[in-house]
């Protein structure tokens, strides 16, 4: 899909002909959203430009996420998002400031920050004069994004934790519900600490052309400071999202456990019956217990005396 936002009134918005937009220069931004070959070429073709397939995104070399090519300054990160069905997903952005200052995204995922007039960053992108302007907002509401993710997660994680470690219900609890929910963090952390680490080398590429293509440099670095500081914080998620998983999988072990000892000492109290069943089914001619009416009785409290006194044993000893 293709979307060429432009000035409209004081404000960026989409233009209702995009190829109007793109043939008389005034898109200040070009959104490509898993284009066709014809929207990929029609914009190639208008600015002079090689886009970035989704294969050559998702390359991880240095020298093929950032570069220039014709005056054109080529950045590609990678952006973690959420799916349909709210199942964390990333892929490759690329991000192209052209030297007639038009930004040009291509992209195959829909992060948040995308969002034209939804959330905090993306609302700049409304006073964005050119495609320096529109890359600076992208990028801030990314990391904004981003922070808020790893807050979430924080909060999520802690309510784990008070569920798992419930003094009153210590180890009762089914495991289940909590190994699904940190699978899922852990899965989101990964994502976020990768898309992080991309950032980090991209603004610190940017950085050292940002004279040669209209970008504050300032605003660059803090962003930069913001990635690093949010990747230490990523790093201190995954230790307490891996502590909590130790936690739960030792309650899972130790309940293991208890049922164990439980069917061995259920077991054990059942071997005294099991003997002497075993003792009257030797039918000797001495044995004229055998030949009594109340031969069986007599066995039957037997085996329950027994049992009963090997489960008191049992609870003396704090078995059970």
């Amino acid at each position: 899909m293709l979307t060429v936002y432009r000035r409209i009134e004081n404000r960026l918005a989409a233009a209702e002909a995009a190829a109007a937009a793109l043939k008389d220069g005034s898109a200040v931004w070009v959104d490509l959203l898993r284009p066709t070959e014809a929207e990929e070429k029609l914009v190639e073709d208008a600015y002079c430009i090689d886009a970035p397939t989704e294969a050559e995104r998702a390359m991880l070399e240095y020298s093929a996420r950032f570069y220039e090519e014709n005056g054109a300054l080529v950045l590609t990160a990678t952006i973690v998002t959420r799916g349909p069905d709210d199942k964390p997903q990333s892929g490759g952005v690329s991000f192209i400031l052209t030297k007639q200052n038009t930004l040009i995204t291509v992209r195959a995922i829909e992060p948040f920050a995308f969002r034209v007039g939804q959330g905090r960053a993306t609302a700049r992108v409304d006073n964005a004069e050119d495609g320096a302007d529109v890359f600076m907002a992208l990028a801030e509401g990314i990391i904004e994004r981003l922070a808020d993710v790893l807050q979430e997660i924080s909060v999520r994680a802690q309510k784990v934790s008070a569920t798992v470690f419930n003094a009153r219900h210590f180890g009762a609890a089914d495991m289940r519900p909590a190994l699904a929910e940190l699978a899922y963090l852990g899965n989101l952390t990964t994502l976020g600490r990768d898309s992080l680490a991309s950032l980090e080398r991209l603004f610190a590429f940017t950085r050292t052309r940002c004279d040669a293509h209209g970008l504050p440099g300032d605003q660059i670095a803090a962003l930069t400071r913001d990635a690093e500081q949010l990747n230490r914080q990523g790093d201190a998620m995954q230790d307490q999202l891996v502590f909590l998983l130790d936690g739960v999988l030792g309650l899972v072990s130790a309940n293991q456990n208890v049922a164990l000892q439980r069917l061995s000492v259920a077991a054990m109290v059942l071997v005294p019956s099991t003997l002497i069943a075993s003792i009257f089914g030797m039918n000797f001619e001495a044995m004229t217990i055998f030949k009594t009416p109340w031969g069986p009785w007599f066995a039957f409290g037997a085996m329950i005396v027994a049992s009963a006194g090997t489960f008191a044993f049992a609870r003396w000893r704090r078995w059970l």
